[in-house]
């Protein structure tokens, strides 16, 4: 387990979810304000950045769709094979 928890760092252009946050209850639900802490640490002080979910299973797609429609926003499927895609992201975001 590794935890950047109360880590601040003004330079990063990328954060990487492993899993999407969730609470933990016997019924899980999108943490969306973890969520929106995690992202948040990209792109800051006027700096692209980009935000990428690993998704595993159909809950981990759940739950991301479910956040993008709390913040009104469209999470954007990545296939990460799509070499043209990936660099479009990289020449619109950097």
């Amino acid at each position: 387990f590794f935890d950047l928890s109360g880590i601040d760092v003004s330079q990063v252009s990328v954060v990487i979810n492993y899993d999407p946050p969730v609470t933990y209850a016997d019924n899980p639900q999108p943490d969306c304000e973890t969520y929106i802490h995690r992202i948040g640490r990209t792109g800051r002080f006027g700096k692209a950045g980009i935000a990428i979910n690993l998704v595993s299973d159909d809950f981990a797609l759940s739950v991301i769709q479910r956040i993008g429609d709390y913040f009104g926003v469209a999470i954007e499927p990545l296939d990460a094979s799509d070499m043209d895609q990936l660099e479009a992201i990289e020449k619109d975001k950097f």
